[in-house]
């Protein structure tokens, strides 16, 4: 196997600059803050990762500034088990977690801002307008739970959930950056942040656009058209977060328009292109009536608009869903934690020669209680969802966290999650595609056991994970009785069906090595079983390698991430069928490096200069076509090297 480039880099030690005492003690105490970062995704209270009821990886700010990352999709490309990907004729769309997804539609993880869902009314999974157009500005950090989540966040919390935490300033005034960027592409962009506080009212706002013409990129299509094509991109974001007393407000647009292949047909069109447009609003109130009870209730507004097809004929598609959710939080006595909620959701959708139109109501009821006794916490819970017209469902949670020592020690957990059919499965009105209103929601269910060790200065996860699903939502070819006119004599519609088995072993560290040197890194393997027994029928690669060291000086820094990535399965491996038509789908290793450099310092004020590289090994990176199969590799993930520039204003 080929190992990461890098990793002889950090095996032979990175050189490090003179450096004061003081910077030694920012970047120290910035892992120090990073190993103790308190989290909530798990159970809606702060706690630390490790005695959190999940599998939780966290990004932390210097790590989002530190390494080279345009968009949020790339952030998650460093997470283990993660890849950011292509699928189908959706360009940078999705975020694959433990090689769990085999649809175009990345409805296998569930997003969060400030820990309300950021959910795709549509299909559950379009989230290029979250992968690719959140301002990164506007972060803190991230909370990431590998495994299921359905207990407390219902439909899509199936593989994973992704919760944004935004930036607040501790200090009364007001602070921010402007940041101006282009270069890879013809590319030009503006990212601005500003936080602010005065007496209990403190908020943040963050934009950012972006454009360029982007790669040009040439393969066969499904039609056996060699076509060649710019995929340009535009992209534009904006983020708001405001509390007072109690109060909060959430609001997130997000506009992610690439070039794309016709939908459907996945045929060349140089008149084609994609909107995607999401937003959403979020009104939430808690109050601790004493140091026993809290209450909770948020009001939560999702809605997309899908425009794709031809600019001489577009498709239209819209869908939104307003969610009411309330929630009390118990403590009877010391180390007793008890947290309730239920709440509904009114879901309607519509589109243009795309989707019937319709509604859809579901309620739901959930409870988790956490008892530490000494150096044992137990965990338990379960979330109620009962769909319109759909026989409800139970999702639970059980788990055991033991402290063998003040630095080491495990968990155990077994948790079931769910994903319910949405409109482009239940409402498809496509002469190709057509919908089934009985579908039930899929289910996993996933045992993980993890060691943990966390120090001073250095922390290391071992996680063991099993998942089985039940009821996968699958597309069956169908021959019609009365082919249309021009239309192939089959069409494809959606059923429950399948059942897959998924395993496998994450190792993932962070570690300050000497003076202002941070080295972090992941290894795992995984692999997958589909209904008929056939081994690695997902088609995504066995085994990655994620390493990054993060070097800090006075007034620079240098961050470099290398991952490596197997070789994926064929397609012929499930299709013998597919053509091999296209570069075929190999392991890659990705670097990326960040140069930045303060030149001007003056107070809280100073001016940034950052150069990132990508993809500096310079290869075209080719992935297997593995939602359709039709093709070997269709969308490539890149075109080869690039760079872009920036300079910030921080005030």
């Amino acid at each position: 196997m080929r190992l990461p480039r890098l990793s002889l880099v950090l095996a032979l030690g990175l050189p490090l600059g003179a450096q004061t005492a003081g910077d030694q003690q920012k970047l120290d105490q910035e892992l120090l803050d990073l190993l103790n970062t308190p989290v909530s995704v798990a159970s809606k209270k702060a706690e630390s990762v490790n005695q959190a009821p999940g599998i939780i990886t966290v990004i932390s700010r210097s790590e989002l500034e530190g390494f080279a990352a345009r968009s949020l999709g790339e952030v998650m490309s460093r997470v283990v088990g993660a890849s950011f990907l292509s699928p189908d004729i959706f360009s940078n769309q999705s975020v694959v977690l433990r090689g769990q997804e085999n649809t175009p539609y990345n409805n296998h993880i569930l997003v969060l801002l400030n820990g309300r869902p950021l959910r795709d009314p549509i299909s559950g999974g379009l989230n290029g307008a979250i992968w690719n157009a959140v301002p990164l500005a506007a972060l803190d950090h991230l909370e990431i739970i590998r495994g299921p989540g359905s207990v407390l966040y219902g439909s899509c919390a199936y593989s994973g959930v992704v919760n944004l935490v935004t930036r607040s300033t501790k200090e009364s005034g007001l602070d921010g950056s402007v940041t101006v960027s282009g270069g890879a592409y013809g590319g030009l962009g503006q990212q601005d942040q500003v936080s602010f506080k005065e007496g209990s009212f403190q908020g943040m706002v963050s934009a950012s656009h972006y454009r360029d013409r982007g790669p040009t990129y040439s393969f066969i299509d499904y039609d056996g058209v060699r076509g060649e094509h710019a995929f340009d991109r535009k992209v534009s974001g904006v983020i708001a977060s405001l509390s007072y007393r109690g109060l909060t407000l959430n609001a997130y647009q997000g506009s992610f328009q690439p070039y794309a292949l016709n939908g459907g047909t996945e045929a060349w069109d140089s008149t084609n292109y994609q909107r995607q447009l999401l937003s959403q609003m979020d009104l939430g109130y808690s109050k601790e009536l004493n140091s026993f009870v809290t209450l909770g209730a948020n009001l939560t507004y999702n809605k997309t608009n899908l425009t794709t097809e031809p600019v001489t004929s577009p498709v239209e598609t819209s869908a939104n869903a307003l969610l009411f959710e309330g929630n009390l939080q118990l403590r009877p006595m010391e180390g007793f934690n008890i947290l309730v909620g239920a709440g509904g959701e009114k879901a309607s959708w519509n589109g243009t020669g795309l989707l019937v139109m319709g509604d859809q109501t579901s309620s739901f009821f959930y409870t988790q209680l956490d008892y530490r006794i000494q150096s044992v916490k137990l965990i338990g819970g379960v979330q109620y969802n009962k769909l319109e017209g759909i026989q409800g469902k139970a999702s639970p949670r059980l788990g055991v966290v033991v402290d063998f020592t003040p630095e080491f020690g495990a968990k155990v957990l077994h948790s079931s999650a769910f994903r319910k059919g949405y409109p482009l499965e239940t409402g498809f009105n496509h002469p190709l595609f057509r919908g089934n209103l009985e579908l039930k929601p899929e289910l996993i269910n996933t045992t993980e056991a993890q060691l943990f060790y966390q120090g001073k200065t250095a922390s290391l996860t071992l996680t063991y994970y099993n998942s089985k699903t039940e009821d996968t939502i699958i597309r069956r070819v169908l021959p019609f009785a009365t082919p249309p006119p021009g239309l192939p004599p089959i069409y494809l519609k959606y059923f429950n069906g399948d059942s897959w088995k998924y395993s496998g072993f994450e190792l993932e560290g962070k570690i300050s090595l000497s003076r202002g040197f941070m080295v972090t890194g992941s290894a795992s393997y995984q692999t997958n079983e589909n209904p008929a027994g056939l081994k690695d029928a997902a088609l995504h690669p066995n085994t990655q390698i994620k390493l990054g060291a993060l070097y800090q000086g006075e007034d620079w820094s240098l961050g470099v991430f290398d991952t490596y990535s197997g070789t994926p399965k064929p397609t012929t491996l499930v299709d013998p069928g597919s053509l091999n038509v296209n570069h075929p789908a190999e392991a890659y290793q990705w670097i990326t490096a960040r140069l930045t450099w303060t030149p001007w310092t003056l107070g809280q004020n100073a001016i940034k200069l950052t150069l990132d590289g990508d993809n500096l090994l310079g290869s075209a990176i080719y992935y297997p076509d593995y939602p359709n199969k039709k093709v070997n590799t269709l969308l490539p993930l890149s075109a080869g090297r690039s760079f872009t520039f920036g300079a910030t204003f921080i005030f």
